[in-house]
């Protein structure tokens, strides 16, 4: 075996997929930078990951929606979109690539700081789910997120803080921090309700909770959703 099929298969392994295509795998583990600046156009289309990364992202997402839907029934939509966008944001993605240990495995150009941002980790996991997809089929692709996620999909505290995850996109997106403005509601002294406005750059996005906390976290994950909107299902293919 060489060892770029060494590689592959090591990758595979670590992902819960065994490929039978591994052609898939190797253009969603070969980010652009490898490609060198003298590729051209049609070269980094072909040989890199940035198409089927658009496609791994919306499988991602309707992936994470079927799964919360089937493992959390007494769940509101509010409750989901929150779940999901956590989920699915770029520090969550990060650190399952670390978790997985797919980094070694990957085709990235030395100029990429180390070390490697959170965008081009989530990136990689979105495109090496596309592979999976590309090769299995749709219920492989759901196969491959419910492991990857496990607990996480029902454990409350297993996904990213929405506040967090948004606090990272606006600082690595537009240099600044999202505003927060939070007031009591309504309800009882038993049972107060709380609302919370959140404000980032020309978008504003709303909130409500049992507590400030909440109701800030409520209005990130709100804004999360408009940020990354779910996908629609995907269309039924045949794999490969």
């Amino acid at each position: 075996m060489s060892d770029d099929a060494a590689r592959l298969a090591a990758a595979g392994a670590a992902l819960g997929h065994a490929f039978a295509d591994r052609s898939h795998l190797q253009r969603a583990l070969t980010h652009a930078s490898w490609c060198g600046a003298q590729a051209s156009t049609r070269e980094r289309l072909r040989d890199a990951n940035e198409r089927i990364e658009f496609l791994g992202d919306a499988l991602l997402g309707a992936a994470l929606c079927l799964l919360l839907v089937r493992r959390l029934p007494d769940a509101s939509e509010g409750d989901l979109s929150r779940r999901k966008a956590q989920l699915a944001s770029r520090a969550t993605l990060a650190r399952l690539m670390d978790r997985l240990a797919i980094a070694g495995h990957c085709r990235i150009g030395a100029q990429m700081q180390v070390p490697w941002p959170d965008s081009v980790k989530a990136n990689l996991m979105e495109s090496a789910l596309a592979a999976i997809f590309l090769d299995g089929g749709w219920d492989a692709c759901v196969a491959a997120v419910e492991r990857w996620y496990g607990d996480q999909l029902v454990d409350d505290d297993g996904g990213e803080d929405p506040k967090t995850a948004l606090q990272e996109w606006a600082l690595e997106e537009i240099g600044s921090l999202p505003t927060y403005v939070s007031q009591r509601s309504g309800g009882s002294d038993h049972e107060p309700e709380f609302s919370a406005t959140v404000a980032i750059a020309e978008r504003v996005a709303h909130g409500h909770g049992r507590s400030r906390r909440k109701a800030e976290a409520a209005a990130a994950a709100a804004m999360l959703l408009q940020l990354n909107p779910p996908p629609d299902p995907p269309i039924s293919t045949s794999p490969g």
